[in-house]
């Protein structure tokens, strides 16, 4: 390669993802094995279900992408995901094609792999800046690429489990009667058994032992069934059959029991709190992140690299969170949670002096905190305590830390006891 092309490349590089966080002497390297190419219209880069293992970028013209429905988009020089190789996933859910005269330069998904991983070997500050650059990033392009993906049909968000949906219909419509949801409850006996088991646990005893689902929903009443029953199937989308990402499920599982148990105790002390809702706020937190992680058995480049899983998690979740809430009917202040419990400055320099603009969403960040703090598989990611608007918004309800922390520690059995029966 002569010098000109060498020199064409260094000023190239750099407009792309990730080698705009290359130094000089690696860019160097990089530019005497990369190519630049041209194509005339027509020109096929790969096509539908292929399994290559080359990254595509493109410099000038237009790409078309089209799907196995014949569905197509463009992509072009002036398109923001034009810094980013073209459509990534595996299989390639798309043929592309060039719609106009085109150059573009390939290089090999593993060398990108090594790449990234050599760079985060270097200096773990560099790290940490490229890696909230990147977030921003490679954030947007794969916002963009679900969201192609779910527009072409290729990625459907998980439905609510049919019978949660019809009992919470059913619960819903003003003629239901105790007998008629006793019976549709029952055609699931799993959700059947844990209504019953919480219906005679503590919280909820009454005078006598709860033998049928029919007299536990009378002793819940409807709108706590509700909640419970909602809270159960939304345990159920916590499996994987993935190999790759079944460990990483099971944690999310045992985060979000230990949140919501969290959230429940607490809720139970703040007027115009619903306890049940606390509850499935924070089983449902981490919503967004379980769809990332069945789409991310399906990307290529986040099956192989835990950080860029990462970030696909940190920019994704929120706005999968409230995709799939709103495709539920769930309640906005559900939604909220979804959406925006990852985000711990939220209401930052806006907290109202009575404490009345605290909500689920900052319920279940308090309850994340106190619940997964100090465990090393979290707690080097989460915030301090008292940097959390959130809990300066609990102190304006007159409830400090150490008022907190004592309610925790008195509620310790029930604790258990909710992990006991959704760990089931």
């Amino acid at each position: 390669m002569s010098e000109a092309d060498i020199s064409t490349l260094m000023e190239l590089l750099p407009k792309y993802s990730p080698f705009n966080s290359l130094d000089h002497e690696l860019l160097t390297l990089l530019a005497k094995d990369i190519n630049i190419k041209t194509g005339d219209i027509g020109l096929c880069l790969f096509e539908h279900g292929d399994f290559d293992s080359n990254e595509f970028y493109l410099i000038s013209g237009t790409i078309s992408l089209i799907a196995q429905d014949g569905r197509e988009n463009l992509i072009s020089t002036d398109s923001t995901n034009a810094r980013f190789p073209i459509a990534r996933l595996r299989p390639r859910m798309y043929t592309a094609k060039a719609a106009s005269p085109i150059s573009y330069f390939v290089i090999s998904a593993s060398v990108l792999d090594e790449l990234q991983s050599n760079t985060r070997k270097i200096d773990s500050r560099v790290v940490v800046k490229e890696m909230q650059q990147k977030a921003g990033e490679e954030g947007h392009s794969l916002i963009y690429e679900f969201e192609q993906e779910l527009n072409t049909g290729r990625f459907v968000l998980p439905s609510l489990p049919e019978v949660a949906f019809r009992i919470r219909e059913l619960i819903d419509n003003p003629e239901c009667s105790m007998e008629d949801l006793a019976k549709l409850v029952n055609t699931d006996p799993a959700i059947a058994t844990k209504l019953v088991k919480v219906a005679n646990s503590v919280m909820y005893r009454g005078a006598s032992h709860c033998d049928d689902t029919q007299t536990a929903i009378a002793r819940l009443g409807l709108i706590t069934t509700k909640q419970l029953v909602t809270s159960f199937a939304v345990l159920a989308l916590f499996e994987t059959k993935s190999h790759l990402f079944k460990d990483h499920m099971h944690r999310l599982w045992e985060q979000s029991i230990e949140v919501a148990a969290y959230s429940y105790v607490l809720a139970k002390q703040l007027p115009r709190f619903n306890e049940e809702e606390a509850l499935l706020a924070g089983l449902i937190h981490s919503i967004g992140e379980i769809v990332v992680l069945t789409y991310a058995e399906r990307f290529y480049d986040l099956s192989t690299d835990e950080n860029r899983l990462n970030i696909a998690t940190t920019n994704l979740r929120g706005k999968l969170g409230e995709m799939v809430l709103s495709r539920w009917d769930f309640t906005e202040d559900l939604i909220t949670v979804a959406r925006e419990s990852g985000d711990w400055m939220r209401g930052n320099g806006t907290i109202a002096e009575d404490g009345s603009d605290f909500d689920y969403c900052d319920l279940v960040q308090v309850a994340t905190l106190y619940a997964l703090q100090g465990k090393d598989d979290v707690s080097p990611s989460l915030p301090e305590i008292n940097s959390v608007p959130a809990f300066e918004k609990l102190k304006k309800r007159q409830l400090s830390s150490e008022q907190t922390t004592a309610i925790i520690n008195e509620a310790k059995d029930q604790i258990a006891e909710l992990r006991a029966i959704f760990n089931q």
